[in-house]
């Protein structure tokens, strides 16, 4: 499956001026959860899909998923061999997609499609996940398999527009045909919001509205879209930006002293979730915050084992007692994410974004 095109802020070099002048300007809620797509295995057209999907679907009419650059498996793989963080996006693809839909879709476009979503997860905001019935999936663009020119993103992944992917009107009309609106809030897939259809956008000077999800928080931002530009552009509002510094970590470009950028280049999440799973899993601890005492020992240490020459060769300027305290705030963050993912997907902690990347 394709991987969705990487959209600019409104002020990147790559969107030209006149984006904004465009007559018809579509304003989406950006959502913030985890990337996600799906397309539905149709043998009538096997000769579309790429490898990975043939290899990952079990039979036709296999629902084949992935995140945004890995394919992860079908809707028909037993539940512990996929991704904690995954279980709610494949128990909606099984109970609230209608897979005959999907198929008759194949026969108006000539050929599979893939939807693209956001799984519905705790990244950054908490849209307050114990407290609503938020939706599994949020579907917000479509692409025909025909309209693929090469399944390899260009070196500069913001060079590539959105060409060949449906009108908006036509996207929406797809999800309202394949979502099954029966089935219970934490199993369903839902289009995503329209905030309003306009002619002309000031994005400068635009107010983020509160979410569609909850009235509790704004939303993360807005995505622009414009079908006769086939561009996409977002705005992201700067409390969302500075809350994501700080539940990820800075860019290493942006870091302003050398503990920031040890961390920000080696204290990645995955490295992290490694330290969690060895200390529950291998050494039987009980998983739970109190556990981030032995483990951001753990995880700087498995760092320099790991870097130490590099580390050296770039002549980082810190000290321990600089280094410790940014590590612990990021396995704080990181435990603060498992916990409730592993909740809302009725899952092992352990097992949250243990395969993803």
């Amino acid at each position: 499956m394709k991987v969705y095109p990487k959209i600019p802020r409104y002020d990147h070099p790559v969107v030209p001026e006149s984006f904004f002048d465009s007559a018809e300007l579509v304003l989406l809620e950006k959502f913030d959860g985890s990337s996600f797509r799906f397309t539905l295995y149709d043998e009538r057209h096997a000769s579309s899909y790429p490898d990975p999907v043939v290899d990952a679907a079990d039979g036709d009419g296999s629902l084949v998923f992935g995140t945004r650059r890995s394919i992860m498996g079908c809707h028909r793989d037993p539940l512990e061999d996929i991704d904690g963080a995954l279980h709610r996006a494949v128990r909606c693809l099984r109970d609230g997609i209608d897979a005959n839909a999907l198929r008759r879709l194949h026969d108006e476009h000539g050929g599979p499609v893939i939807v693209y979503a956001e799984n519905v997860v705790y990244s950054t905001l908490d849209y307050g996940y114990t407290d609503h019935d938020l939706p599994a999936l949020v579907g917000f663009d479509v692409l025909p398999y025909a309209a693929i020119d090469s399944m390899t993103p260009p070196k500069n992944p913001y060079a590539e527009t959105f060409d060949g992917f449906l009108p908006t009107e036509v996207a929406w009309d797809v999800f309202d045909r394949v979502r099954i609106e029966s089935v219970s809030p934490d199993r369903a897939f839902v289009p995503a919001t329209i905030i309003a259809e306009t002619t002309g956008f000031d994005p400068e000077n635009y107010v983020v509205p509160r979410s569609s999800l909850t009235d509790d928080i704004r939303a993360e931002g807005v995505v622009v879209r414009s079908d006769s530009c086939d561009r996409r552009v977002k705005v992201v509002r700067d409390a969302f930006e500075e809350l994501n510094r700080e539940q990820f970590g800075r860019d290493p470009d942006d870091a302003e002293t050398g503990a920031e950028r040890f961390v920000a280049m080696y204290c990645t999440s995955a490295r992290i979730r490694k330290t969690v799973r060895s200390l529950v899993v291998e050494e039987n601890r009980e998983f739970g915050l109190h556990l981030v005492e032995d483990l951001y020992p753990r995880v700087v240490k498995d760092i320099w084992a790991e870097h130490w020459q590099e580390i050296m060769r770039l002549g980082f300027r810190f000290t321990p007692a600089e280094v410790y305290p940014l590590v612990a705030m990021r396995c704080v963050t990181e435990f603060r994410k498992m916990k409730p993912n592993a909740a809302l997907n009725d899952s092992d902690p352990t097992t949250i974004w243990q395969h993803l990347s």
